[in-house]
């Protein structure tokens, strides 16, 4: 294979995740597609991850390539694994997350077929007590392909789409920053021509309590703010409908729906703390987050409208009493 044209390329990051990693390998291969690689990039983990690793790259030598990193974080892989990519496509999964035994053989095929940018299917979250969720990955309410995809509260994973390898030409992940995916997949989807979806919940992505996304809400997770400005510096070079877009799909998606929800589970103590700092956060987006027009529709629909007023003028307390009213009359 290594001398043949490669059709997709499947990056998996490791970083401590030996009890989830065999499980992700075999799932991946149990129907992969020909012509394809997968690419496994151990980030330095310290745990049993790299002798899993090895096993099943003397089992499968001719389709797995291991590299093992210095420790870099989840986005310096990313692109370490890019950087070795041979197929015309590429996509992500996560070495705790498993995949649909046809899913890369069906998004492969249809890729192919339309010569498609980029293809992608849903995703079905699995908890650890067996309970299942599949989170819808399309806005049927949006009247573009492109926008159809971005407008949903996943558009940013990389894990569930195959994206043209040429799409990432001058692109990488930023370094160093969770959320890194915020800062390039709505870029990268723009530059597409064309987008496929394949209506299946192909991708199994494991709620870990302990992972980034499932821990304790803390200021950490504001690191999203600086994703969103890297996304939105380079999307300047876009047309402004897209700008608008991409804008209004990070602001209600992926930077409000963190302070209603998760900030309103913690106590009136934390909230004191963390309100603050999210506020400040969110006024230096500038007067575009609040006058975006499809964050003026979000506010509509879920009846928020008075604490986008409370965060502006950062009324701390008022906006505690307001999610505390809030999470009595919808909760989660």
């Amino acid at each position: 294979m290594n001398n043949e044209e490669l059709n997709l390329s499947i990056i998996v990051p490791v970083y401590n995740t030996e009890k989830y990693l065999e499980k992700c390998l075999n799932s991946i291969l149990k129907n992969i597609p020909q012509k394809t690689e997968i690419i496994v990039v151990n980030d330095g983990s310290p745990d049993n991850s790299e002798n899993i690793i090895k096993k099943f790259e003397e089992k499968y030598s001719d389709i797995i390539k291991y590299f093992k990193k210095q420790n870099g974080g989840l986005a310096d892989t990313k692109n370490f694994g890019i950087s070795k990519a041979k197929g015309k496509y590429i996509t992500f999964v996560d070495s705790d997350d498993y995949v649909d035994a046809n899913m890369h053989k069906e998004m492969l095929e249809l890729a192919m077929e339309k010569n498609a940018d980029v293809v992608y299917c849903d995703i079905e979250k699995v908890y650890e007590n067996g309970d299942t969720y599949v989170s819808y990955c399309t806005n049927f309410k949006r009247n573009t392909d492109y926008f159809k995809l971005i407008d949903t509260p996943l558009m940013a994973a990389s894990c569930n789409k195959l994206i043209k390898k040429e799409l990432y030409d001058n692109f990488s992940f930023p370094v160093g920053l969770i959320n890194e995916d915020i800062s390039v997949t709505p870029i990268l989807l723009a530059k597409a021509k064309s987008i496929y979806k394949i209506d299946k919940p192909f991708y199994k992505y494991f709620q870990r309590s302990n992972s980034i996304q499932n821990s304790t809400f803390d200021e950490k997770r504001f690191a999203i703010f600086n994703a969103a400005k890297i996304c939105f510096n380079q999307a300047k070079d876009l047309p402004e409908e897209l700008q608008i877009q991409i804008k209004g799909a990070i602001y209600t998606h992926q930077i409000l729906a963190y302070l209603i929800y998760p900030i309103s589970e913690l106590s009136e103590e934390e909230q004191l703390k963390l309100i603050p700092i999210f506020c400040k956060k969110y006024n230096e987006l500038g007067e575009d987050a609040y006058q975006n027009i499809y964050v003026k529709e979000y506010v509509k629909n879920l009846h928020v409208k008075h604490l986008l007023v409370l965060m502006k003028k950062e009324k701390i307390k008022a906006i505690v009493r307001w999610l505390k009213f809030y999470k009595l009359i919808r909760p989660r």
